[in-house]
């Protein structure tokens, strides 16, 4: 398959509250510079989360992890290493930012999985004669110096611990990460919240042929793929718990998830075969470059997919799509094109009036251009238990 680039539109969650907030700055960081040879042993022994199914979401290219390693050898200075303690486990960490680097120094020792494992140095620019060797020839005699260079380089490193919530984690990720190629929290929140749940959405977007289509690649080193598939389940099984913070909802879809996994496993397989289905319909009707994109623009929308794939998972309601699809075009390309759908598409998308705005108003062109009825979301004021929201998405199923 051609891989394509794809572009995601930028979405801002909501503010943090003072509630959220108030104890960041009990976080101690802490300075623990290790040797090259230290970090892989502290990789190899798991005390460094580098779960192997995040191996083989390579992003780096074989030069670019060539160009690192003969960075350590020459002594030159990288980019520091951000670690968080897991809670509970002493001399257990997280990875915050530094993941690539960590990947390379696996891979480059042979330590790692996937065909990346053991790679030859290559597009070196100072020690061209390292070019095509492996770890394996640095150990030759006529490299001893170079061996010793990489191994004792000093990598600074930097442990947060006693971090008080996962909001604080997320925050300090997303300051980590504003250079040109941001990272999706997801790869984050596989960390925070390991499980049978995790490895299974993980599983699902690597081997699933619609999201290869719809976002041009096999496997996204970004983890959108699994991102998007946790916002369907989310709104699939909690919508009416989603109280205006994405990064909250997907944190408590993966930990809910992960530990009624048991009782659940059968209603998310089959939630995630109807997502597949789904998803299939769209590119079908829309075209691959165009579903969840607004007129004229090449940016796939997440809010505008979880809306479109939301009604789409139904069995009828994607039967009467397929049966229409120049009706749901053309209810799309109406939908774009209102003021309103657009503002709750674009400005604090993850609020609860916008999100249940995308939901409800593409539910009602849908009904209307494939003459089906069915129930839609509704608003409801918060309960006593939502003191810290206004207002509540209430769904309980399409009733058809």
């Amino acid at each position: 398959m051609l891989e394509r680039n794809i572009e995601f539109v930028e979405e801002l969650d909501a503010e943090l509250d003072f509630a959220q907030t108030q104890h960041f700055s009990e976080a101690v960081l802490h300075s623990a510079d290790w040797t090259v040879e230290t970090v892989v042993s502290q990789l190899m022994r798991g005390n460094i989360e580098m779960n192997p199914r995040f191996q083989r979401r390579d992003a780096w290219s074989i030069r670019r992890k060539s160009s690192f390693i003969e960075s350590l050898i020459l002594g030159l200075p990288v980019p520091q290493i951000v670690l968080a303690e897991k809670q509970g486990q002493r001399g257990k960490y997280i990875v915050l930012d530094g993941k690539q680097r960590l990947l390379s120094l696996l891979q480059f020792t042979g330590n790692a999985e996937g065909p990346h494992n053991k790679f030859r140095l290559q597009g070196l620019e100072a020690r061209v004669d390292l070019t095509k060797k492996r770890f394996e020839n640095l150990q030759e005699p006529a490299f001893e110096d170079d061996l010793n260079a990489f191994l004792n380089y000093t990598v600074r490193t930097v442990v947060i611990r006693n971090w008080p919530n996962y909001d604080f984690l997320h925050l300090v990720f997303l300051r980590l990460n504003t250079g040109s190629v941001k990272l999706s929290p997801q790869e984050l929140r596989q960390a925070m919240f390991p499980g049978e749940f995790s490895d299974f959405v993980d599983d699902k977007a690597v081997t699933s042929e619609p999201l290869h289509i719809l976002l041009g690649c096999q496997s996204d080193p970004r983890m959108r793929d699994v991102e998007l598939l946790v916002r369907f389940l989310g709104f699939h099984f909690f919508l009416s718990e989603y109280g205006g913070r994405m990064k909250d909802f997907l944190d408590l879809t993966c930990d809910r998830l992960n530990r009624a996994w048991h009782d659940q496993q059968p209603r998310v397989e089959a939630a995630v075969e109807a997502f597949n289905k789904a998803v299939c319909a769209l590119i079908e009707i829309f075209g691959e470059n165009r579903v969840a994109r607004k007129a004229n623009s090449a940016s796939f929308n997440r809010g505008i997919f979880d809306a479109l794939v939301f009604y789409a998972a139904n069995d009828i309601i994607r039967a009467a799509m397929e049966q229409k699809p120049e009706a749901v075009l053309a209810a799309y390309d109406r939908i774009v094109s209102n003021q309103a759908f657009l503002d709750a598409s674009e400005s604090n998308t993850s609020g609860v009036p916008n999100t249940f705005s995308r939901l409800y108003m593409w539910g009602k062109e849908l009904s209307g251009a494939i003459e089906c009825s069915y129930e839609l979301p509704s608003l409801r004021d918060a309960t006593e238990n939502d003191q810290n929201f206004k207002m509540r998405i209430s769904f309980e199923g399409f009733r058809m």
